[in-house]
């Protein structure tokens, strides 16, 4: 049986006096640990400069995989200075499903192109809102994506706890999304989303990828 990709999210803020490249030591250390355990599939590190939050996205097999490794990385110690250098009050961690048939690759760019913007969407529908017609309406809108300049790879997951949306869209820069959505905010599937979305609990960052190997 195919288990569904888990993306585990974890954001902090850095503690005051913790340098940026004392941080990324950290980050480097503890991939060591990741990369013994279980399941694990990839990394993704992104800043937002604007809020000064860091975004660590981890893809793993599996939920179990995930919550295994999650609570061993407390304890390990390659991940010792990364934890020490996060402000504890501001850490969260989330583990969200992968929704195979909302995510898309671009129709344009080469394989393996990288991306100079994230776009991170953590939201709610609204009560009793038909998520079979949400479903759809975030196809065609990921459909129109992918045909777009800059457009890299939109993924969407869901918290199935909360119910809570979490979506990462790449692009090559905060121009192409931009451009973007000047393109597609007036589009049917849009007005769809928008209508089906609770508002109040959307939280939108922009972030860039960090490198850190």
């Amino acid at each position: 049986m195919k288990h569904p990709i888990i993306i585990e999210l974890v954001s902090a803020r850095l503690k005051s006096g913790v340098s940026r490249e004392a941080f990324l030591s950290g980050i480097r250390q503890s991939q060591r640990a990741l990369e013994r355990y279980p399941g694990f599939r990839s990394r993704v590190l992104a800043h937002d400069t604007d809020h000064q939050l860091w975004f660590d996205l981890v893809q793993w097999a599996d939920l179990l995989s995930a919550k295994a490794a999650a609570a061993d990385f407390m304890k390990d110690p390659a991940a010792k200075a990364l934890i020490d250098s996060l402000e504890e009050s501001t850490v969260t961690m989330r583990h969200y499903v992968r929704q195979e048939a909302l995510s898309v690759p671009t129709s344009r760019n080469a394989a393996g192109t990288s991306a100079g913007c994230v776009e991170l969407l953590m939201y709610r529908l609204k009560p009793g809102a038909d998520r079979e017609r949400y479903g759809r309406a975030v196809q065609d809108m990921s459909e129109k994506m992918q045909a777009m300049p800059g457009f890299i790879r939109r993924e969407v997951h869901i918290e199935q706890e909360t119910g809570e949306w979490l979506e990462a869209i790449f692009y090559q820069d905060r121009a192409a999304a931009d451009a973007m959505f000047l393109e597609i905010k007036d589009a049917p599937c849009m007005q769809q989303c928008m209508e089906l979305l609770d508002e109040a609990s959307l939280r939108m960052h922009w972030a860039s990828p960090v490198e850190w190997e």
